[in-house]
């Protein structure tokens, strides 16, 4: 009787420990996935798709004020300045088209067949498989600040010699398309409210709101430490063998390909 009793009892702690383990190891599996856990990054990777930018670095969120201002201070920020060598070099720091390196498994999260994209070669110190890349959110600031140089009253500064023809009208309707789109695909839902003035009849917004906000440079730090030198990455030139895409007449005539090469007759199906 003692014997089955301690027979019994040997069972049961051993039940109770594999059970103990089981509820443990199911835990640790799923603390990732609990709100409040330490998954780097655990929020916004609920609201964006795979980057290997949210597995590199923190990216902190907090809260911040918007300005939305009508009239301008004299202490305003730069980017509200007319055209100065000073401002340009404002945006182009926020605005860096340097590429960075991506993996094949990045390019296979976005959907993408990693064969038919370009690689930077080892000589960049990136290994046999990185690929060409770039974060879309300077890509965004690209297309502001090209609008912004379109702007009727900055033209006569950044394009004081040339004709504003079919390439520059269609940059601009690609980059206000992009923003666009963008902007729906984030769906901002902060609200303002409105008050009165002694100007005006009707009340008028307070744009001058809150919103939650990702360290933009944390973001633009972290890019700096990987990326390639523009100059770097405009020397690079299709190796042998590469697929190609080949792309329309009509790509080729707004790029002025034909200034420099002549027409062979092809028409590819790719318009950028």
């Amino acid at each position: 009787m003692h014997h089955s009793f301690v027979r019994c009892l040997g069972w049961l702690n051993g039940l109770f420990f594999c059970l103990s383990l089981y509820l443990f190891t199911a835990a640790m599996l799923n603390w990732k996935q609990v709100p409040g856990g330490r998954e780097r990054n655990w929020a916004l990777k609920q609201v964006s798709e795979k980057s290997p930018i949210l597995d590199a670095i923190e990216i902190p969120l907090s809260t911040w004020r918007l300005n939305g201002t009508f009239l301008e201070r004299e202490d305003e920020s730069i980017y509200r300045k007319p055209p100065s060598p000073e401002v340009d070099a404002a945006w182009a720091r926020i605005e860096t088209q340097n590429p960075i390196p991506l993996s094949r498994q990045d390019l296979v999260n976005q959907g993408k067949d990693p064969d038919m994209y370009a690689k930077f070669p080892e000589s960049f110190g990136f290994g046999p498989d990185a690929f060409i890349g770039r974060i879309d959110v300077f890509h965004q600031i690209h297309c502001l600040n090209r609008l912004r140089m379109h702007l009727y009253w900055n033209v006569a500064y950044y394009y004081p010699d040339e004709q504003m023809g079919k390439y520059h009208q269609l940059h601009a309707s690609h980059c206000v398309y992009a923003l666009l789109q963008n902007l729906m695909c984030q769906g901002n839902v902060d609200t303002y409210g409105h008050y009165w003035v002694d100007m005006q009849e009707n009340a008028v917004p307070d744009f001058n709101i809150n919103h939650k906000c990702r360290d933009f440079e944390a973001i633009l730090e972290y890019h700096d430490e990987i990326a390639v030198p523009l100059e770097k990455f405009g020397a690079l030139r299709r190796p042998l063998n590469e697929p190609v895409r080949h792309m329309s007449h009509e790509a080729k005539e707004i790029f002025r390909w034909f200034d420099n090469h002549e027409d062979d007759g092809q028409d590819g199906m790719e318009i950028l």
